[in-house]
């Protein structure tokens, strides 16, 4: 038996990028939500990585200028704002408790609604939904489109044996905290925005060698 395998992989689709985030071989799916009538997924792994389970956020990348207009309305808050909506609707969806959405991935790309699902290592257990329609329509048909391409990219990864789970909305933050050249906040001496909470990293290492990069710049600051 092999154990669950690490990868990468990304597609453009639509001039817009689809791509596996903080892929967790061994892991575990976990709830993340961090307010109350939200559903937030996310993954992890322990440090053997020895479950039978690997999962990955596929991130869709999103131009808060253009795809989302409705909420222009909450001005630099407006893509935080459309993050929550898309956690609420995640919440309702799944029966108003921590059940998340799924669906397998081919019936996703086939649109159809999944008659059962695979196993899972999300403990608050899966609602099979039509995620298909539920998602976005921007969203979900470039997220068809980068799996039918992922399948003639790595063989064994467009299969029945594996679930699509909803909501992951938290891969980097939806407002960017402005600093400059120095990596310092522009108006608020001292102060350095980094990594993803600040809108500049997505993901583990990425997050790593900002926040690096902004220690470097903080202690020549103190000197």
């Amino acid at each position: 038996m092999l154990p669950a395998a690490a990868y990468s992989i990304v597609q453009q689709v639509n001039e817009r990028g689809d791509y596996s985030y903080c892929m967790c071989p061994g892991g575990f799916i976990v709830p993340a939500a961090t307010a109350n009538g939200k559903v937030v997924v996310s993954g992890m792994s322990p440090s053997k990585r020895n479950n039978a389970f690997a999962n990955s956020g596929i991130v869709v990348e999103i131009n808060i200028d253009r795809d989302i207009p409705k909420h222009e309305k909450f001005g630099a808050l407006k893509g935080l704002e459309y993050q929550k909506d898309l956690e609420r609707l995640a919440f309702a969806g799944g029966g108003k408790s921590q059940t998340a959405h799924a669906q397998r991935i081919t019936n996703f790309v086939e649109v159809k609604l999944s008659v059962d699902l695979n196993p899972t290592s999300y403990q608050p257990g899966l609602k099979s939904s039509p995620l298909h329609s539920l998602l976005p329509k921007f969203i979900g048909s470039r997220l068809r489109k980068g799996f039918a391409a992922f399948r003639q990219k790595m063989h064994g990864y467009y299969t029945e044996e594996a679930n699509i789970v909803g909501v992951e909305s938290r891969t980097s933050s939806p407002v960017n905290i402005p600093r400059n050249e120095n990596l310092e906040h522009i108006e608020i001496k001292g102060l350095y925005p980094c990594g993803e909470v600040g809108g500049y990293a997505g993901g583990i290492v990425s997050a790593a060698m900002d926040g690096e990069r902004c220690a470097e710049a903080a202690s020549v600051g103190l000197n």
